[in-house]
């Protein structure tokens, strides 16, 4: 029996995916078959007319058929990249994305390497902002809060595989409930999401849990719930970074500035205004 070549697997594949209604075909069809392959999609370009063994086939038909479906490749694969780490995810948590990256970036600007500084990262799914903040910062006290408990499951079991886990302290929270003392650097990506919106996101978007998604009807519920907690828990000096959706960083920027900070919105790696960055004076 002829066995197929990764070409031919390719081929077959982005079909089933631009007809089941995958947003990106090819590029989803490459990163399964290179992951089931153990290769790079470079790889798969440069070698298109090697052949697929029977057994990968197999796995990869399976995988395919579930991403088809409309399941996220990173709940399928167990990771998605992120800061050089591969993050373990699962539907518990929010898949994390690229513009996130920009968020730990623009924190770690804010403080010399070497500040023993009190980082508090709120809302924290599968950890993976406190975890590159933990491995920017090494001399920092790293808090990680969330209010699911199956969410602090995957974030303490990444925090395990980085060597982390006893840098972060995790504690289940709805946003400073059950939080006490001042932080120099508070960060959280909350659900910003107006809740109206949510049955139009794209369908794999759904699939992940709508506790990290909803903020409410005007998606900025529980972002005004960290603003009112600041002056309790902000130290002298403190910098805030908030992730936020479209139209909605400008009017945060505004009522931080309001409240006596220094605030400037900053956009992601797609030139979108998706930042609040702030400086308590």
């Amino acid at each position: 029996m002829t066995l197929p070549t990764v070409h031919t697997v390719l081929q077959s594949a982005r079909a089933l995916l631009q007809t089941s209604g995958s947003e990106d075909p090819a590029a989803n069809a490459q990163f399964l078959l290179a992951h089931v392959l153990g290769v790079s999609r470079t790889w798969l370009e440069a070698f298109g007319q090697e052949p697929v063994p029977e057994d990968k086939q197999r796995i990869f038909e399976t995988l395919l058929a579930r991403h088809a479906q409309g399941e996220p490749l990173a709940y399928i694969v167990g990771f998605q990249p992120f800061c050089g780490m591969n993050i373990a995810v699962n539907p518990a948590v929010l898949i994390p994305r690229p513009e996130t990256e920009n968020l730990v970036e623009l924190a770690c600007r804010a403080f010399a390497p070497q500040s023993a500084i009190r980082i508090l990262d709120l809302c924290t799914g599968s950890g993976c902002i406190a975890l590159a903040l933990a491995r920017a910062f090494k001399q920092a006290r790293v808090t990680a809060s969330d209010v699911s408990p199956a969410a602090l499951q995957v974030a303490r079991a990444n925090a395990q595989t980085y060597q982390l886990a006893k840098r972060i302290r995790f504690v289940q929270s709805n946003l400073f409930e059950r939080l006490e003392g001042e932080f120099d650097l508070i960060v959280s990506n909350p659900p910003y999401i107006p809740s109206g919106d949510i049955p139009a996101l794209a369908r794999e978007v759904q699939r992940e849990p709508a506790l990290a998604l909803d903020g409410g009807a005007d998606g900025l519920q529980l972002t005004r719930q960290i603003l009112d907690a600041l002056p309790r828990f902000a130290a002298p000096g403190c910098v805030l970074g908030l992730e936020l959706c479209l139209g909605q960083p400008a009017g945060v920027a505004q009522a931080l500035c309001a409240r006596g900070w220094q605030a400037e919105v900053k956009k992601d790696i797609f030139g979108i205004d998706r930042f609040v960055l702030a400086r308590k004076i």
